[in-house]
């Protein structure tokens, strides 16, 4: 009888992600360098975890819903990365990922769920669309409360304010990254040329921060400063993970292509519209241009009284009506009075 296959789920992928919550990242990854044969499930449905969380690992009866617990189930089924680092690797291990919990994890949580431009424009959008309905009425709202009070309780306290609180946060966030680039140097992973399970945390930890399209944030910017960390948590997106990076290019290729199309099909059925709209808009400029000339002086219409002969009489064309009426004599019965007295 064949042994029972794995099945690990996880949240849903985004922005050429396998996923986008650093957990589920990390426990991937994890799986990715171990060559673990297991099944990945994406979904957004929290019912189907014990904790309303994921990641969760199923294997035979049992079940692991904690990155510690899952990566301690894979080592003593035989299944890990790290066997092949010293006693005081391990233990830097124990190290590092006891600082990424205490050091960086608020600052991730205070991003995406305390940040309100993040949360706005990012968060909640996300797990809206990527929760079924009805759990995306208050799932949003429910993870984002359990943030506040993670944060809150670990770096907060009754006498510090909200941006107190904030900027020892990112602070602490900053320090931990700069420790974690000086600990890979040039190095392709933090021990060498074998990547361990603290490089799936921080890869789990930093590559949203890298892809995801966040607004302007102190810690992403000073993550980029950090270029081999960045090139690392690439190197190990693109040769891990190739089938989510070629599908996001591809998608975003053909949304590229759909709008030159749309452009395209636009010009076309709004260019005999448009060329009546410049000829009508050139005949009113015109238009408004003489009129204006006209009305401040710029041009003169001088109209002079021209004059008939009729055999040996001369007369001239009466003046406009306006100017006729009874106190007025018109010029031609003027002219006619004047040659008959002569005669």
């Amino acid at each position: 009888m064949a042994a029972e296959k794995m099945k690990l789920e996880v949240w849903r992928g985004d922005w050429g992600l396998p996923s986008i919550d650093p957990h589920c990242l990390a426990v991937l990854s994890y799986c990715k360098f171990s060559r673990v044969p297991v099944e990945v499930i994406k979904t957004g449905n929290t019912w189907r975890s014990p904790t309303g969380n994921f990641p969760v690992l199923r294997h035979r009866k049992a079940t692991f819903s904690r990155v510690t617990d899952i990566f301690t189930y894979l080592r003593k089924e035989h299944w890990g990365s790290d066997s092949h680092l010293s006693t005081k690797e391990s233990a830097d291990v124990v190290a590092f990922s006891a600082m990424l919990e205490e050091k960086l994890l608020p600052a991730l949580l205070h991003l995406w769920w305390i940040d309100d431009k993040t949360y706005v424009d990012i968060t909640r959008p996300w797990y809206a669309k990527a929760v079924p309905f009805p759990l995306s009425l208050f799932i949003p709202h429910q993870k984002q409360k359990r943030a506040e009070l993670r944060v809150l309780l670990t770096k907060g306290g009754d006498h510090i304010t909200d941006a107190e609180t904030e900027s020892k946060v990112y602070k602490e966030a900053k320090e931990c990254l700069n420790l974690l680039s000086y600990k890979l140097g040039d190095k392709e992973y933090m021990f060498g040329r074998q990547p361990s399970s603290l490089d799936a945390l921080v890869f789990g930890y930093l590559i949203p921060l890298i892809k995801a399209p966040l607004p302007s944030n102190p810690l992403q910017s000073h993550l980029q400063q950090c270029s081999n960390l960045c090139q690392m948590c690439n190197g190990i997106l693109t040769t891990y993970f190739p089938a989510e990076v070629k599908e996001y290019e591809d998608n975003k290729k053909k949304e590229e292509q759909q709008k030159k199309n749309q452009g395209v099909r636009a010009d076309v059925t709004e260019f005999p519209n448009r060329r009546r709209n410049m000829i009508l808009a050139a005949v009113f400029a015109i238009t408004s241009m003489i009129g204006y000339a006209l009305a401040t002086g710029l041009i003169n219409v001088q109209i002079k009284d021209s004059e008939v002969t009729q055999g040996n009489r001369k007369f001239r064309t009466p003046p406009p009506q306006s100017l006729q009426g009874p106190q007025f004599e018109t010029p031609r019965v003027l002219e006619e009075q004047q040659e008959n007295g002569e005669e």
